[in-house]
């Protein structure tokens, strides 16, 4: 195995690949894992229109865990402008997501005010059903191949579960670059390994581990709703590039 990383040294182009790798196709098998999760922490506050004060309170605290593990075949072929990947095709998808939480109702402490019935709890425990099954895109450049590959889109909870958490699939992305050298280290016949995730960000990633989902305070009937939350999520994974 070989990471690419440290290829780029090697100043091969795409061309370059071409001319001293396979003037034939090149079976390959591009592999796509993840594992990860977070934690979805909204509290919910309503105050007093003319006091301020909070009168009652919704917290739900849910966490959410996710893995997949998605393979293609495609050929690394010659073309006018050097190797190039072609028929994409996928293979195998294994995707698993579940969340589980609490939703906490009480009186901010307030025991004086607290609304009769308001007091209680839901609990969250729901799967992901998974979607669309992801994707790998090729783009050709100047001096290599782009990949963009996506995750599975995991849909919501069942409602019955009492679930907030909006899982955040355009998180779970990456991007990667192969250029002249990793496609004459292709071409001859050797393998690509490289990590990507949250913690492993390149060109075209937009990873966001934290998000601030808060809505903005407003005013409706008279009542006075005040919002504080935050949504993580983070992932790791690895993308193989193997010749069979």
């Amino acid at each position: 195995m070989l990471c690419v990383l440290g290829l780029t040294g090697l100043g091969a182009t795409a061309g370059g690949a071409a001319d001293s790798g396979a003037q034939r196709a090149q079976l390959v098998r591009v592999t796509f894992t993840g594992k990860g999760g977070g934690r979805y922490l909204d509290v919910t506050r309503w105050l007093r229109d003319d006091t301020r004060e909070c009168y009652a309170r919704r917290t739900a605290d849910e966490t959410v865990a996710v893995s997949w593990r998605l393979v293609w075949t495609a050929r690394l072929a010659p073309g006018g402008r050097g190797l190039t990947l072609v028929s994409v095709a996928p293979q195998k998808v294994t995707a698993t997501g579940r969340v589980r939480g609490t939703s906490v109702r009480d009186s901010c402490d307030a025991a004086e005010d607290e609304e009769p019935g308001w007091a209680g709890s839901d609990r969250c425990d729901s799967v992901l059903p998974v979607g669309k099954k992801g994707g790998l895109t090729t783009r050709m450049r100047a001096t290599g191949i782009s990949l963009a590959l996506r995750g599975p889109f995991y849909r919501g909870p069942a409602l019955q579960q009492h679930c907030e958490l909006d899982i955040r699939n355009d998180q779970l992305a990456a991007h990667f670059f192969l250029d002249g050298a990793a496609l004459a280290w292709l071409a001859g016949g050797r393998s690509v390994d490289v990590p990507v995730g949250t913690r492993h960000p390149r060109p075209g990633d937009a990873f966001e581990a934290t998000r601030n989902c808060s809505a903005f305070p407003h005013i409706y009937d008279g009542v006075v709703y005040f919002y504080d939350c935050d949504d993580t999520l983070t992932w790791s994974g690895r993308l193989s590039i193997v010749p069979v």
